[in-house]
């Protein structure tokens, strides 16, 4: 699950305030499409604004986070679920406080869940699991732009690329919350309640274009209550797709690269690195 999106000071001047989440990024002649995607979302939130189709349909190559064919087949998911869970004979019960141990049996009580269902969970597997929960009980269900223009690109038969392996996609995922279980998981529960509202707010800033209010309400308060994930999941990726994002740009093809809202935007953000970079940011 691509987490990133839900748990996301930038300074706009160089930017023109429009309605999507979708800019073209260029240079001279050359040029491709940037969106930032919420990965998840009601059926209310749908459709998604004119802007991605009008990407989609101007691009060669369809470029995501990880090759999403990949995150779908069954002995990936059987090896992600594998790998947050502990394989060395530790417990989560023993890595973190009795009380905050008794609070997470509270939530799994709460809704209807067996007791002890977290004990050989790592956090990122107890955090993706609530997460889970709470996106079933809201209806949160329906596929996001990302996996959207994936399936268009393979019945269209347009060529794809990946920023990033899935061993390393999986790796970043699993890694989330060590060393810092506590406070992870003390957050992550603080936050499960706030699910519906923070969602709602997410998409509404995210298809109106609204940056600002993106970047105060994901990114800066993950940069304060996550800063350890801020920094693995954000800047360290932004870091590694940059040269990427470059060299795509080196070529008269079109691009369509879809990544997590949370990685355009902000100090850390990809549009910022951009424009300082020398290249022309346009919202569309």
């Amino acid at each position: 699950m691509k987490l990133c999106l839900m748990i996301f000071s930038l300074l706009f001047s160089g930017y023109t305030l429009a309605e999507t989440f979708v800019w073209k990024v260029s240079k001279s002649d050359q040029f491709l499409f940037l969106a930032g995607t919420v990965h998840v979302l009601a059926k209310k939130d749908l459709p998604f604004p004119r802007a991605f189709d009008d990407a989609y349909e101007q691009s060669h190559t369809v470029v995501l986070e990880t090759d999403m064919g990949a995150l779908e087949d069954p002995q990936v998911q059987v090896r992600l679920m594998s790998q947050l869970s502990y394989q060395d004979g530790r417990l989560l019960s023993e890595l973190i406080s009795p009380a905050l141990y008794a609070d997470l049996n509270q939530y799994l009580a709460q809704r209807g869940m067996l007791p002890n269902m977290f004990i050989a969970m790592k956090p990122a597997g107890v955090m993706m699991t609530m997460l889970a929960v709470e996106f079933q009980r809201l209806g949160i269900s329906q596929a996001g732009a990302d996996s959207v223009y994936y399936q268009k690109t393979i019945n269209q038969g347009k060529a794809t690329l990946a920023l990033e392996s899935i061993e390393t996609h999986l790796s970043f995922i699993q890694k989330m919350g060590e060393g810092n279980e506590e406070q992870f998981l003390r957050q992550t529960l603080n936050d499960v309640e706030k699910t519906e509202a923070m969602m709602s707010s997410i998409v509404l800033h995210w298809k109106s274009g609204d940056t600002s209010s993106l970047e105060k309400l994901v990114v800066d308060d993950m940069r304060l209550n996550y800063p350890n994930m801020y920094q693995s999941l954000l800047v360290e990726r932004n870091k590694r797709w940059l040269p990427q994002i470059e060299q795509m740009l080196l070529t008269d093809e079109v691009e369509f690269v879809l990544v997590g809202a949370a990685h355009v935007i902000g100090a850390d953000g990809l549009l910022k690195s951009l424009v300082e970079l020398g290249y022309k940011v346009e919202q569309q």
